[in-house]
């Protein structure tokens, strides 16, 4: 059976032994909590995939200017052998209802220029690009030597407008 839930300390050492990134998962569970929200996809018991759901300020200037307090997923990931079954689905639909539950309207999400596949499920969920142009951007991540790389990349970023249950928008806060 596969459940979304928050992330807990204990789930570390089972997300790294799939993914890797332990100084990624590590760093993001110490965060406060009022930054966001770590969520892990769980098949069977086993840690499977996870999304961070951000409601600090972005990294990149663009999206504070142009989406002002949206909170944005970020590092979506399933482990490659279970892709395609539904379980990115599944995550993305987890933080868009913790998004919505906290009175938020919109949603924002980068996706590098070099993950079509990422931006087809995106955009199959709903997700349109934003007309402000791409985005050249990037991120640190600790190697497995111990080694903390910048990693640049060129994203787009795509937004969702969330509607409550009704079928009404949420209110913005």
């Amino acid at each position: 059976m596969f459940t979304v839930r928050p992330a807990a300390v204990s789930d570390v050492d089972g997300l790294v032994a799939l993914l890797g990134q332990r100084a990624f998962f590590t760093e993001t569970l110490a965060r406060p909590p009022a930054d966001g929200v770590l969520l892990v996809g769980v098949l069977d018991g086993q840690p499977v995939g996870d999304v961070w759901v951000s409601f600090s300020r972005a990294p990149e200037a663009e999206v504070n200017r142009y989406l002002p307090g949206v909170p944005m997923l970020v590092h979506l990931e399933v482990v490659s052998v279970l892709r395609g079954r539904g379980y990115g689905t599944a995550l993305v639909g987890a933080a868009e209802d913790l998004v919505r539950s906290r009175g938020y309207a919109r949603v924002v999400l980068g996706v590098g220029i070099d993950n079509p596949g990422a931006r087809r499920l995106y955009e199959r969920l709903g997700y349109a690009e934003w007309p402000h142009g791409q985005i050249d951007t990037g991120y640190h991540a600790t190697g497995d030597d111990g080694v903390r790389r910048w990693h640049p990349e060129t994203i787009t970023m795509l937004v969702k407008a969330l509607t409550a249950e009704s079928g009404n928008p949420s209110p913005v806060p």
